[in-house]
């Protein structure tokens, strides 16, 4: 355990020192093959920084945040496109955030045409793991009696992994930090009254 987290100590620092890399370098390329070309050897690290971990985790965590998410928006950011490109430069600490976090500004057209409900998202937070900690024991205390129920079982691992993905990207949201309006991961799903409600404003946001 002490040697991953030295490993993951090392990719997170790698990443850094990359994701600065291309804030300075590259920004200055003018956009296509030859930014591209200077992303290059970023994209390829981000690609297998994962085979350095071992526990399921960190590797879920960095596959996702950094060799799916931060190598598209860096091929985005090649060609002048995505979050990552903008007129003035975004700050660094903002280019690093949105790099390699699920996150997105909203877009205040779209915001102005669809009324959102008001949430409290420390309230709907502090109520998510609570539920998840509940979850958890019940899960840890009566998993063999569920195994003969198998249904049961799945349910429940979808309601932990929902939760905990909910959990993880409300924790990203970096919307108060560079005093920026960000959308929510989700809507509360789980109090939708009817399953267009739970479809239509449920979704996490990509």
């Amino acid at each position: 355990m002490e040697e991953e987290i030295k490993n993951l100590i090392k990719i997170w620092l790698s990443i850094t020192a990359s994701l600065c890399y291309c804030y300075f370098i590259p920004s200055g390329i003018p956009k296509g093959k030859y930014r591209l070309l200077s992303l290059l050897p970023i994209l390829s690290l981000f690609t297998i920084l994962p085979l350095h971990l071992t526990c399921v985790f960190p590797t879920a965590a960095v596959a996702t945040g950094i060799t799916w998410l931060a190598n598209f928006k860096l091929l985005l950011f090649s060609f002048d496109l995505g979050p990552l490109s903008s007129n003035p430069p975004k700050s660094l600490p903002f280019f690093i955030a949105f790099a390699c976090l699920p996150t997105r500004i909203t877009n205040q057209n779209h915001k102005s045409q669809i009324p959102t409900k008001p949430r409290n998202l420390a309230l709907s937070l502090a109520i998510e793991i609570v539920i998840l900690s509940l979850l958890m024991g019940v899960l840890h205390d009566y998993r063999e009696r569920l195994i003969q129920h198998g249904i049961v079982l799945v349910l429940l691992y979808c309601v932990v992994v929902f939760l905990l993905v909910d959990i993880l990207f409300a924790f990203s949201n970096v919307g108060v930090v560079l005093g920026l309006e960000i959308e929510p991961p989700s809507d509360e799903p789980y109090l939708a009254t009817s399953l267009q409600d739970f479809w239509g404003g449920g979704g996490t946001s990509p």
